[in-house]
């Protein structure tokens, strides 16, 4: 049973108290150590987030004998405090955050969670021709319960803790064509002992040449390669199977400004991936691309449609799950509207289709195909009565169907939110 396995001591809302207590030392802190024109920016945020599926089950499912309650919906508390900066030193620029949020849920505690967020970069600048950046990022939270191993929905809370380290660098060969290296290095760990098969390191390269009109448009050719390695064997029946991999990529890339009112930034290209231990059955190669097109008829609207298909990235679908991959198909549309300087409404309608690929049950005959089909419709509004005081409210809906068993799930979700920086 899921409910009722943590009890809240003190005044019940430790969230609330814990949030209190963040507002005034940041509110200390923003006063001692505020740098010039905002560059050091405390903030305290507190949202309150209502669920009705929050296991993500699928209407087949029995939430009493999974969950030990027949409701499959919560409130949840986020109680948010943390500090931004941005930092000028003549041409360099460093810039980051570090935040930390507390969810607490009123029914499903098993849940309860303080998650911890990190960023830091330096922007850094060497005469006129070359610049890039130096960075890293950090981030513990649990990982999505929508998450999906062998068809089989993951009623666990897992902790996933990933970290990305980059560097990047960018040279003016001419005034007309740039050279652009990077290396980058992304790290995921689950804390459920299951799901540490999934344990990643991925190191990363690439390299992409470009061409800039005189008006600022690019277009160039970029090339990348990874070499993702699995530590943890994964047992499929009597087998020990080793998902460690490497990833190519070679596109055409573009960065072009139609007229003052659009502009489009798009790629395409293939990827292939290939499995160098084990079962080189699962090896996959395909066609890929990426638009996106921006609108601004007017100074207030703003529409940007996008289209993709690519293998996913680990930490955006199906997150924490590496022993297989996603290859997805998007079409979405995001409108947003200034009513006025303090009020905005924004919307999100976007389409997926993901299909299963590299999993070895696959490859063995003992994990069917699958695929999803996703759809989300998220409204929301902003108001901002005050620079450093932010009002939100979001309504959401997503639906999942499904060709694997129980995969198939709808969820609604409603949440207001109060950020305040000091």
């Amino acid at each position: 049973m899921l409910a009722h396995t943590h009890i809240c001591s003190g005044c019940g809302r430790p969230a609330l108290c814990g949030l209190a207590m963040a507002a005034a030392i940041l509110g200390w802190a923003g006063n001692a150590l505020a740098l010039a024109d905002g560059q050091l920016e405390p903030f305290a945020s507190y949202a309150v987030t209502r669920d009705d599926n929050v296991f993500r089950l699928s209407a087949q499912s029995d939430p009493a004998s999974l969950l030990g309650t027949p409701s499959t919906a919560d409130t949840l508390s986020t109680a948010s405090a943390g500090l931004n900066f941005d930092v000028a030193s003549g041409r360099q620029r460093f810039v980051g955050g570090v935040w930390v949020n507390e969810n607490r849920y009123d029914l499903f505690t098993v849940l309860d969670f303080t998650e911890v967020h990190g960023r830091a970069a330096w922007h850094w600048q060497a005469g006129d021709a070359f610049n890039g950046r130096i960075g890293a990022t950090t981030d513990r939270a649990l990982a999505s319960l929508a998450n999906v191993q062998g068809g089989v929905q993951l009623g666990v809370p897992n902790a996933l803790h990933t970290r990305k380290a980059f560097l990047d660098a960018a040279y003016l060969l001419t005034p007309r064509w740039r050279l652009r290296g990077e290396v980058n290095r992304l790290e995921q760990a689950n804390a459920v002992a299951a799901l540490t098969v999934n344990d990643m390191t991925r190191d990363g390269v690439g390299l992409d040449l470009s061409w800039i009109s005189p008006a600022g448009n690019q277009i160039g050719l970029a090339l990348q390669a990874q070499d993702a390695s699995l530590p943890n064997l994964q047992p499929v029946g009597t087998s020990l199977i080793d998902n460690s991999y490497r990833q190519a990529r070679v596109r055409l890339v573009t960065d072009w400004t139609l007229s003052g009112h659009s502009r489009l930034i798009a790629s395409a290209g293939m990827v292939s991936r290939s499995y160098v231990q084990q079962l080189p059955e699962r090896d996959y190669e395909t066609g890929i691309f990426h638009a996106a097109f921006e609108w601004k008829p007017t100074g207030r609207f703003t529409l940007l449609a996008k289209a993709q298909r690519d293998i996913a990235a680990p930490d955006e679908v199906n997150a924490g799950i590496n022993v297989s991959f996603v290859l997805e198909d998007i079409i979405a549309l995001r409108p947003v509207y200034r009513v006025t300087e303090k009020v905005s409404v924004s919307g999100v309608l976007s389409l997926s289709d993901w299909q299963y690929l590299g999993d070895p049950g696959q490859a063995l005959g003992t994990v069917p195909p699958r695929t999803d089909r996703m759809r989300n419709l998220v409204l929301a509004f902003t108001y901002q009565p005050m620079r450093a005081l932010w009002l939100d409210m979001t309504l959401r809906r997503e639906t999942r169907s499904s060709t694997a068993a129980l995969g198939d799930y709808e969820v609604e979700v409603a949440s207001i939110s109060a950020r305040l920086a000091f």
